[in-house]
């Protein structure tokens, strides 16, 4: 930071103030020792032999001197602090100070309906039903009353196509028909997807897959139509293919939704009866669902800025068809939408079973990841579902919206932009004045900060404000903590 050339004295500000001027704050170690350094911010030398730290540990009202801005600042420049003790601004400067209220968040559900939601849960029920289940007790809660909820499925299938072939001609010109074959021989003991026999290992041929309808479980088995399951002696039954061309991988037909986001509880017997209407079919296509799911979040947030939008994907499965088709091409499409302006966050929830259980948590952390919420919930179908369902619900319905707040309307004129800051205030009664930094990749791993929803340089006006991820995780963990917007004072920034 550029200082100019100034003599200190105590009572420089006493006048500046009187007529209206705002002023830094600057500890008095700091002046009596000449140099200092800090633990965060940047220290600048007087031609007096002083000088001021940024950092936290260095600012606060106790024992300070007081100068006006003007006269420290060359007129590009701003005060530049870390999280400021004590508030970090004159208060005479303050023309209004309001508590913190989070945004109301619309979330837009995007329900993996694939056939493999068919398969049991512990309990006896299939994933669906527990999932189905859940969702509609969240509906019904009280305490989800003025969410904004949206569903659409995935896939979305076309009609006239039907769900099983064996051949190419049954699928109506929408083929080829695909079907899942494993390498098979005297000493294969699991299933090695192929196409052809060279796909497979010496002495081992490429066979249709099919199952054991009478034994526990339905396992696959192979060669379909020639091999007996053990021990019944049931015959390996042919599983049959999918029509290539019949879940649809246009993302527009997952941008619009089988019902539009509205407020709970109204909302929620349209929500209730298109799920009770609605049964598993198909595969998997994660990433124009995705993506398609991310474009009307992204209409809707702009329609409706005062909002915080976010997507839920619940799902059972991994991508199997359409492009992206592997999980870091969809972890992408997530990370495009979390970086977007606006930001529209993707929280992920996976349901499945001992077979893809153990891959599970690292594949979806990866969407969570790249959708901005850190981690994936994941429930084993060995757990009571929907129980563990509904908490993971309801810990989204407080995260989602936790740590970005409205801006108070201004009681006179309009808002000047910079001229806002972000005070904390925990259980001791001490406010804290967190730094601003410029946007999300700006924000500071260990002092944080927060930022705007849109870039005020851009000729946007912003609607909200952002805590960064590890102020947003002291919020959190401060007990009775208070989050208050002030405005009228230059902001105070992190560099």
């Amino acid at each position: 930071m550029r200082l100019r050339g100034f003599s200190i004295c105590r009572l420089m500000c006493l006048g500046a103030v009187a007529g209206g001027a705002s002023c830094a704050a600057v500890k008095s170690s700091a002046v009596d020792a000449g140099t200092r350094t800090g633990t965060g911010g940047s220290t600048a030398s007087t031609p007096d032999g002083a000088s001021f730290d940024s950092a936290a540990s260095d600012l606060s009202t106790a024992d300070t001197y007081l100068f006006p801005l003007a006269d420290l600042l060359s007129p590009a420049d701003k005060l530049v602090a870390a999280d400021v003790a004590g508030g970090g601004a004159d208060a005479a400067c303050a023309t209004q100070s309001a508590m913190a209220e989070t945004l109301p968040l619309d979330l837009y559900v995007m329900m993996d309906s694939s056939a493999s939601m068919n398969e049991l849960t512990a309990n006896g029920t299939s994933k669906w039903d527990a999932v189905r289940a859940a969702m509609t007790a969240f509906f019904d809660d009280p305490q989800s009353a003025g969410i904004g909820v949206g569903l659409q499925y995935f896939p979305q299938v076309r009609a006239g196509v039907p769900d099983l072939c064996t051949t190419d001609a049954m699928c109506a010109g929408f083929g080829p028909c695909d079907r899942l074959r494993t390498c098979y021989g005297p000493k294969a003991t699991m299933v090695v997807t192929c196409n052809v026999n060279s796909d497979c290992p010496k002495g081992e041929t490429c066979e249709l897959l099919g199952f054991c309808p009478l034994e526990a479980g339905n396992p696959l088995c192979a060669p379909s139509g020639v091999t007996l399951c053990a021990p019944l002696g049931d015959p390996c039954t042919d599983l049959g293919g999918n029509c290539r061309g019949r879940d649809l991988c246009d993302m527009a037909v997952y941008a619009a939704p089988a019902v539009t986001i509205s407020a709970l509880p109204g909302a929620a017997p349209g929500l209730v009866a298109s799920l009770g209407g609605h049964m598993p079919d198909g595969l998997t296509p994660t990433g124009p669902a995705l993506t398609g799911a991310l474009q009307y979040a992204q209409q809707r947030a702009g329609a409706n800025p005062g909002h915080k939008v976010a997507i839920l994907l619940v799902t059972d499965g991994f991508p199997s068809e359409c492009m992206p088709a592997d999980i870091p091409g969809v972890a992408a499409v997530a990370a495009q939408g979390a970086m977007g302006a606006p930001s529209i966050p993707t929280f992920v929830i996976g349901v499945f079973g001992a077979a893809d259980a153990a891959a599970a948590p690292a594949n979806l952390n990866a969407l969570a990841a790249g959708g901005g919420t850190g981690t994936a919930v994941v429930i084993d179908t060995s757990q009571n579902v929907t129980q563990a369902l509904q908490t993971a619900l309801n810990q989204i319905r407080t995260t989602a919206v936790a740590c970005e707040y409205m801006i108070p309307p201004p009681t006179v004129g309009t808002i000047d932009f910079g001229k806002v800051n972000v005070q904390l205030t925990g259980a001791n009664g001490a406010p804290t004045t967190i730094g601003h930094v410029t946007s999300k990749a700006a924000c500071d791993p260990a002092r944080g900060g927060w930022y705007y929803d849109v870039d005020p340089s851009s000729g946007k006006s912003p609607t909200s404000i952002i805590a960064c991820d590890a102020t947003c995780t002291g919020v959190r963990a401060t007990a009775a903590a208070r989050v208050d917007i002030v405005l009228g004072c230059q902001t105070i920034v992190i560099m």
